[in-house]
C-alpha cells in the first residue's frame, strides 16, 4: 500500500468491513490511474533495540566465526513484506531485508544453513497460493533454504495446490518441505526431517505441528497425522542413527508444549518455537529436564525477525549462540527477492485485467445498496466534500489521494513496484470495498479506467453506500417524497462520532496500517486532519 502516513490517510475507513480501502467522485472526474500501488505489515515496538543498530553490517558484530550458523525464519502468516501504511522506516519484517542480512553474514564468509519453522499463509484463495508461491520461490531459489516446515495455516490448503505450489519450485534435488507429523498425499515433495552437511559437520532438523491442530487437520483429504512426539521420536531416532553432530527441533505449538517436547527428547540441541504471541526474547529460554537442559528459541510474528544460532562444536559437543534481528529498514531491499515480489505484483495485474482474479468477484453488499462516488455528495454536501477532497488546510485530503497514493507517495521507496491490482491494498484504497476481507462490492471500484468516480476513500466507506439516499434527496427536491421517509433515509447515512471513534474508522486504520491510530489518543489526533459537520455526535 501506500506508505507515507496512511495513519493519517485512512482516517474514517470503511464501515462496511488485509489490506484495506474508496473514491473520487463523478462531480470530480480524475485521471490519475497511470500511476497508483499499495500493501499491508508494521509494528513500532522496540524502540531500544532500533536505534541500537543503525548500521546493518553490526549484525551479530561481537561473534567469532561459528562453525556454522542457523539462520532462522517463521510465522510469516501472508506478510510476505513489512506490513501497513506508514513509513517504512518504521516497519518491521519482509523477504527482502531477510535476504539482505543473509547477505551480509555469507559476505563475511559464514557458513548458513536457513531454516523456517513454517505458517507462510494466513488466509486462503487465489491471492494467498500465489503469494505462497513467490514466497517459496524467494526462499528456495533465491534464499536456498535448507529446511522449510509445513505450519497448520499451510497444511489447510487444498494438499493438491499446495503440492503443486512446492512442486513449482522444486529443483530436483534435496527437498527443503518438511513436517514429522503430518504427511501430505504420497510425500514425493515432504520428508520427516532433512539432514544438511556443511562445512564438515552433519546437522539434522526436523518439524512438528502441535497436537492442537491434529483434529482439524485430520478431517482433510490427502493429509495422514500423528501425535507431535511420535513424529519426533521416530525422526530423532533417524537422525541420530546418520550420525549428526547437531539436531534441530522446530515445533509449530504453543509455549509449554514446546517446553514439553524440549524435555522429553534430550538428543536436540535446539528448539526453535512457533509459539509465543509477540517479538522472541533477546535471550534463548533454558529448558531444564532430567539431566540435560535445551534451549529455546521463538520465531516471533509476520516474519519481522530472523533468528541466528551460531553452531561452535567442541569436544563432540555443539554450543549454542543467539541474536535476534529485527528486519528494519537499514537492511536494503535485494535486487533478487525484489524481482520476485515485482513479478508477484505483476501477475496480479494480468489476472485482475484479464477478468481471471476471483477473490475479487463482486459481491452484493449488506443493505442491497449501490456506491455512487463522493461526487454525489457535493451539491448538498459542499463544506464536507470540500473538506474531502482538499482537506482541512487546503493542501489535499487524505482520504481523497488514497488511490493515487497507492503508486504516487513520496515516502515510499518502493514506487518502483505498482500495487493498484493488489486487493490487500485496494480494499482501503478505493470506494466500495470490504477492507477486512479484500473484495469488492457489485457497484465498488473493480476497473481503474471506468470507475474514477470512486478513486479515493470515499464518503460512503464510512457513511454506507449513497444509491438510495441520493434518489430520496432528488425526490425531495422535487416534493415527491414524505418527510419522515426523508429523515429515516438521512439518519441511516448518518455516522456519529462514537461510532467513528469505537469502530469504523479501525477497518482501515487497524494495527498493521496505522499502529498510532490505536494509541491512546490517537483518534482525536486524527480526526482534525478530516473533521467535518459539527464533530458533536
Amino acid at each position: 500500500m501506500k506508505y507515507k502516513s496512511l495513519t493519517g490517510r485512512l482516517l474514517v475507513a470503511s464501515i462496511a468491513c488485509l489490506g484495506a480501502f474508496a473514491a473520487i467522485g463523478a462531480m470530480r472526474p480524475v485521471s490519475r490511474l497511470a500511476t497508483i500501488t499499495g500493501i499491508p505489515v508494521a509494528t513500532d515496538d522496540d524502540e531500544e533495540e532500533s536505534s541500537a543498530m543503525k548500521d546493518p553490517n553490526d549484525v551479530a558484530k561481537d561473534w567469532a566465526k561459528p562453525d556454522l550458523t542457523l539462520f532462522i525464519s517463521g510465522r510469516q502468516h501472508g506478510y510476505i513484506e513489512p506490513c501497513g501504511c506508514i513509513t517504512l522506516a518504521r516497519q518491521k519484517g519482509g523477504m527482502m531485508r531477510r535476504h539482505r542480512v543473509q547477505k551480509i553474514l555469507q559476505a563475511r564468509g559464514w557458513d548458513l544453513i536457513p531454516i523456517d519453522a513454517g505458517n507462510q499463509v494466513r488466509r486462503f484463495g487465489q491471492q494467498p497460493l500465489l503469494k505462497l508461491s513467490k514466497t517459496y520461490e524467494g526462499m528456495c531459489k533465491v534464499m536456498k533454504y535448507d529446511a522449510i516446515g509445513l505450519g497448520p495455516d499451510d497444511l489447510k490448503l487444498p494438499s493438491l495446490e499446495l503440492v503443486q505450489t512446492m512442486a513449482n519450485v522444486f529443483d530436483g534435488n534435496n527437498i527443503p518441505f518438511m513436517c514429522a507429523n503430518v504427511e501430505v498425499l504420497d510425500e514425493s515433495l515432504t520428508q520427516k526431517f532433512v539432514i544438511v552437511e556443511r562445512a564438515g559437520k552433519k546437522v539434522g532438523i526436523t518439524m512438528v505441528v502441535g497436537n492442537e491442530y491434529l483434529n482439524d487437520l485430520s478431517k482433510r483429504d490427502g493429509l495422514i497425522v500423528q501425535k507431535a512426539e511420535n513424529g519426533v521420536r521416530s525422526a530423532a531416532a533417524k537422525m541420530k542413527a546418520a550420525g549428526c553432530d547437531a539436531m534441530v527441533l522446530m515445533a509449530f505449538t504453543d509455549m509449554e508444549a514446546s517446553r514439553r517436547l524440549a524435555k522429553s527428547f534430550p538428543d536436540f540441541d535446539l528448539l526453535v518455537t512457533a509459539g509465543g504471541a509477540g517479538d522472541p526474547t533477546f535471550q534463548p529460554e533454558v529448558v531444564q529436564g532430567v539431566n540435560h537442559s535445551t534451549p529455546m528459541i521463538q520465531v516471533g510474528v509476520k516474519g519481522m525477525y530472523v533468528g541466528l544460532v551460531g553452531l561452535t562444536f567442541e569436544n563432540g559437543k555443539a554450543k549454542v549462540k543467539y541474536e535476534r534481528v529485527a528486519l528494519e529498514h537499514q537492511f536494503k531491499d535485494t535486487e533478487e527477492v525484489k524481482s520476485v515480489f515485482l513479478s508477484y505484483q505483476n501477475e496480479l495485474k494480468r489476472l485482475w485485467l484479464a477478468g481471471a482474479l476471483a477473490d475479487i468477484k463482486p459481491r452484493d453488499h449488506p443493505t442491497g445498496l449501490q456506491f455512487v462516488g463522493s461526487g454525489a455528495c457535493a451539491d448538498c454536501h459542499g463544506e464536507e466534500f470540500d473538506i474531502w477532497a482538499d482537506g482541512v488546510d487546503g493542501d489535499g485530503g487524505p482520504h481523497e489521494k488514497a488511490t493515487q497514493d497507492l503508486a504516487q507517495n513520496p515516502n515510499d521507496d518502493r514506487v518502483w513496484v505498482q500495487r493498484q491490482y493488489d486487493p490487500e491494498c485496494m480494499s482501503c484504497h478505493a470506494t466500495g470495498w470490504n477492507p477486512q476481507k479484500f473484495y469488492p462490492y457489485k457497484s465498488g471500484l473493480t476497473d481503474l479506467a471506468k470507475h474514477d468516480h470512486l478513486f479515493g476513500n470515499g464518503c460512503e466507506n464510512c457513511h454506507g453506500p449513497g444509491s438510495a439516499h441520493v434518489a430520496l434527496e432528488e425526490l425531495a427536491a422535487k416534493q415527491q417524497v414524505d418527510q419522515a421517509r426523508l429523515d429515516a433515509s438521512r439518519k441511516q447515512m448518518h455516522l456519529t462520532l462514537k461510532d467513528a471513534r469505537a469502530s469504523a474508522c479501525k477497518e482501515c486504520h487497524d494495527l498493521d496500517n496505522s499502529p498510532d491510530f490505536l494509541k491512546e489518543g490517537g483518534f482525536d489526533k486524527y480526526w482534525p486532519k478530516i473533521k467535518h459537520g459539527d464533530g458533536k455526535d
